[in-house]
């Protein structure tokens, strides 16, 4: 639906966005995830055209979005957009709502297009109340009411949820997704919420900087990161750098300052590895097991989550594994124990 070719945006000297090329895909869900600062409002604003890049082009459904004046209103006619501080006219809710199709002269069945959008978002009934007296959930909700009246085909969203309490934000989440799900609206939002990028988005796109370092779905961002940036951000556990080189048995060996580690992969000179906690196995005595990366610590720290135990072990490098409370009784591990750790060679990711 929208694809974003070559685009820089500046502003005088700075420098907000530095070559993006990337693609939405029609009917998809797709998070912009990032710091801030990161330029993740800029892109939103030139998906809506409101404002042009520097350099490059915005194509919507394969046309130059930006080719005329003339397309570029007809086209942004096609996108609905909720801002993260939405105001509310002064005027009443129902008023509101139906502003976008009273500018646009269409007033078909106006009275019950408002009211089933109403009832969408859950503000049935509130059509009389004065839109400046609403709670910030429920202004945040008006304000999408007020972009999905005119049906538009794109849905932005611009950290629809980072004013919001929980159960306002949990009811945001909530029509978000129905709107993605039951109407098929292509809908691209930004958020800093890793949590709620995986909640609510088929794509996500990691941004630092300007620039896009990882798109993909949730599954390949959290499990997967191409960068140390990556695996910082999204709180990937177990990072640490090594050199790979040549090893018996057709696998790589990496070598960090402490510890040998074996994995499979085509890469070699100086890496990153990540090792997902939920991987590695924990025993007291040293036992035969298959996994090739067999290394031994000890327990420094034991944090209890709720559902699992964070062990914190030291092997020379800092380790992180998830175990059960059960495992933790039965092992008898106390802050001292010396452990061995296991975890196949597919465990280790290397970027």
């Amino acid at each position: 639906m929208v694809e974003l070719e070559n685009i820089h945006k500046n502003y005088e000297d700075l420098h907000v966005l530095k070559d993006i090329n990337i693609k939405f895909k029609k009917g998809a869900s797709t998070a912009l995830v990032g710091p801030t600062g990161s330029g993740k409002t800029v892109l939103l604003r030139l998906i809506d055209l409101l404002e042009k890049p520097s350099s490059g082009t915005v194509y919507f459904e394969g046309i130059n979005a930006n080719a005329s004046p003339n397309l570029r209103l007809k086209i942004r006619r096609q996108i609905g957009m909720v801002f993260q501080k939405p105001l509310a006219f002064k005027a009443s809710v129902y008023d509101n709502v139906a502003f976008g199709l009273k500018i646009r002269g269409d007033k078909k069945n106006i009275e019950t297009r408002v009211k089933e959008t109403l009832e969408t978002i859950g503000l049935r009934g509130y059509e009389d109340r004065n839109a400046l007296k609403l709670s910030g959930g429920e202004t945040q909700r008006l304000a999408l009411a007020r972009a999905m009246i005119t049906d538009p085909k794109l849905l932005l969203l611009d950290e629809p949820t980072a004013n919001l309490d929980p159960i306002s934000t949990k009811k945001m989440e909530e029509l978000i997704l129905k709107i993605n799900d039951e109407f098929e609206t292509t809908v691209i939002m930004t958020t800093h919420d890793l949590s709620q990028g995986q909640k609510l988005a088929d794509k996500m796109v990691i941004l630092n900087d300007g620039q896009i370092l990882q798109s993909g779905t949730p599954d390949e961002v959290f499990r997967k990161p191409k960068n140390k940036f990556v695996a910082d951000f999204v709180g990937i556990e177990n990072v640490m750098g090594g050199e790979a080189e040549e090893s018996r048995d057709g696998l790589v060996s990496i070598k960090t300052d402490t510890i040998t580690l074996f994995t499979l992969t085509e890469k070699r000179g100086h890496v990153n590895i990540s090792i997902r906690p939920d991987e590695i196995t924990v025993s007291k005595e040293k036992v035969k097991i298959s996994a090739r990366n067999v290394i031994q610590g000890e327990v420094q720290e034991i944090i209890d989550t709720g559902s699992l135990i964070r062990l914190v072990i030291n092997a020379g490098e800092l380790f992180t594994v998830f175990i059960t409370h059960e495992s933790l009784t039965d092992l008898g591990i106390t802050v001292g124990s010396s452990v061995w750790m296991y975890f196949k060679v597919s465990a280790v990711h290397v970027f």
